[in-house]
């Protein structure tokens, strides 16, 4: 006869411990855009002739490799495929360090079954890097994509992903990306990816403007962040939640989540001067402007990309008409344009011709002040961020207003 186990025994028994290691769900990831309508076509878009082609082969054979299990690729190339891939890459004429890479991918395609996934994916970040520093989104999102699924438990390379995809802009591939890091990291432990990706989802859903939702997964990147140690992502993480603060209209919060901002990312970070910058343009926004206009002329020399200075050039615009300081006002608002006529990123310049416009009322310059509004709400900027174009439309409201006596 079977022993009779107390009821309260049982329920105990089926209560899972604390530190069981559940099963999480691993999503999958979006892999192309909906115009894409073959693999890799953008990379024949970025570079010509034999080096595109080569780009390209050498892509799809590592896509195909990394979708068949290992005991099946054995059989996977044609023998002659290596030796075409060699000659492809003596005929593009490279430059060495992509010659090294393409190389290491062009013996996968001679030995499918000994090729080391780890290797493969090293040497398509190295492409994919190669690529970005020559201004190629779409063979570096590729490569990075690449390198992603030929070894698909890495939550590194999979978040690798979903940065690139959120930088140029692909944000639904980008989501999908980061969810499918957050569950690959926290079934390897791996923290730092996974507190990265939850910094990375709250940078997106702010881009989305939705609100709530980028706070909680800026949270959950800064607890994880904490709890782990790894301070420069607790201060990416604060700068998240301070520009996220600083669009509600928070201003004394803001200002505080950017002083702790500052202080985890410390002396010598590459992501001070920005920090400085937004902080800027907080004290723009609660009209200390005499505060802010030293801070900006100081980072001025040090924003050299045209999408950086062009930001800079408008806020400090807007700060000296606050300070009633109008031949620095001219000055820079001129700056601004001309880089905006050169036209660019066209979320950037829509920022930076609200900041015009705003600086252009403060000073009552009217003409200023509808020229930086009909090219806002003009032609391609037109798919920037809402938001940005409303408060355009309200400034240039004000011109069509009868004048107060």
């Amino acid at each position: 006869m079977e022993p009779v186990t107390p009821r309260g025994a049982r329920l105990r028994a089926r209560t899972p411990r604390r530190n069981t290691v559940r099963r999480w769900c691993i999503p999958p990831a979006i892999l192309s855009e909906p115009d894409e309508t073959l693999e890799g076509t953008g990379i024949l878009d970025e570079h010509r002739g034999e080096a595109g082609l080569l780009l390209w082969h050498s892509l799809r054979d590592v896509t195909l490799w990394a979708a068949v299990s290992p005991a099946e690729r054995a059989a996977l190339f044609a023998p002659p495929a290596a030796a075409e891939r060699l000659r492809l890459l003596r005929a593009a004429g490279v430059e060495p360090t992509l010659e090294v890479s393409l190389t290491t991918l062009a013996a996968l395609v001679g030995n499918p079954s000994g090729a080391s996934a780890e290797i493969v994916t090293l040497v398509c970040l190295q492409v994919s890097r190669w690529a970005q520093e020559r201004g190629a989104p779409n063979t570096t999102l590729a490569f990075a994509q690449a390198g992603a699924l030929a070894s698909p438990e890495d939550a590194s390379a999979a978040l690798a992903v979903g940065v690139l995809a959120l930088h140029f802009r692909r944000l639904p591939r980008a989501e999908t990306w980061l969810r499918r890091t957050v569950g690959l990291a926290r079934r390897r432990r791996d923290w730092g990816s996974y507190a990265q990706a939850w910094v990375e989802l709250g940078r997106l859903y702010t881009r989305r403007g939705s609100a709530d939702i980028a706070r909680r997964a800026l949270i959950k990147g800064l607890r994880a962040s904490r709890r782990h140690g790894l301070l420069s992502i607790r201060a990416t993480a604060l700068h998240g939640l301070f520009l996220l603060t600083l669009e509600s209209g928070e201003f004394d919060d803001a200002e505080r989540l950017a002083r702790l901002a500052m202080r985890a990312y410390g002396r010598g970070s590459a992501r001070q001067p920005e920090l400085q910058h937004d902080l800027a343009r907080l004290w723009v926004h609660r009209g200390a402007y005499d505060r802010a206009v030293p801070a900006l002329q100081k980072l001025l020399p040090t924003r050299v990309h045209p999408d950086e200075r062009v930001l800079t050039l408008a806020l400090l615009a807007r700060a000296a008409a606050g300070v009633g300081n109008r031949p620095l006002y001219q000055e820079m608002w001129w700056d601004a344009w001309t880089l905006v006529e050169r036209g660019g990123d066209h979320e950037t310049l829509a920022r930076a011709l609200l900041q015009m416009a705003h600086a252009s009322a403060l000073l009552r310059d009217a003409p200023r002040l509808d020229q930086a509004c009909r090219h806002a709400l003009r032609g391609p900027l037109r798919g920037a961020e809402p938001r940005v174009l409303d408060e355009v439309e309200a400034l240039a409201a004000t011109l069509r207003a009868p004048a107060t006596p």
